[in-house]
């Protein structure tokens, strides 16, 4: 290329950083901190469900809190490994 050379690119790049968008380690922590809690909300609920007689409604009230607590524990899980360094 000869001195006199430009070079013009066409791509086109949209910043959006906003508070949803960037995390930081205090967010993250302040997130786990919250999943946590709900386990142990939802743990206190499933130990009270057990404690009275059986019933369809309590069954599907167990059921339902168990896959919170899946989906919540996977949650943790990829925030972990977010912040593991490659």
């Amino acid at each position: 290329m000869a001195d006199a050379s430009v070079a013009i690119d066409g791509s086109k790049f949209k910043a959006v950083n906003n508070r949803d968008n960037n995390f930081t380690r205090a967010k993250i922590q302040r997130r786990l901190s919250q999943i946590e809690e709900s386990i142990a909300c939802y743990l206190h609920q499933m130990d009270s469900a057990d404690r009275q007689e059986p019933s369809p409604a309590i069954d599907s009230k167990v059921e339902l809190l168990s896959e919170k607590i899946a989906k919540l524990n996977l949650h943790i899980q990829g925030s972990e490994c977010d912040e593991i360094p490659d």
